[in-house]
């Protein structure tokens, strides 16, 4: 292999905008509810996932992309076929 000519140089600003993040107790109960997902969310979307996942074969070359799903007249969210 040839080695570059050039080595790659990282260089950092000397003035930077800092934007702080709130703890995770600082969120409301709403903003917590829309940014996390709790335990029973998470098995549901793993049942919808693992179904969707077998319909294709096993495969991730196969997988239907966001064209060939459907979309919810009632809330605009795409639905896979296999439903």
């Amino acid at each position: 292999l040839e080695k570059n000519s050039r080595r790659s140089k990282l260089t950092f600003q000397p003035t930077v905008s800092v934007q702080p993040i709130p703890m995770r107790t600082e969120y409301s109960s709403r903003v917590k509810s829309r940014i996390w997902s709790d335990r029973y969310e998470i098995q549901s979307n793993a049942v919808r996932n693992s179904m969707e996942f077998a319909a294709e074969g096993w495969d991730w070359r196969t997988v239907t992309e966001d064209d060939g799903m459907f979309v919810c007249t009632t809330s605009g969210e795409l639905v896979h076929p296999v439903h």
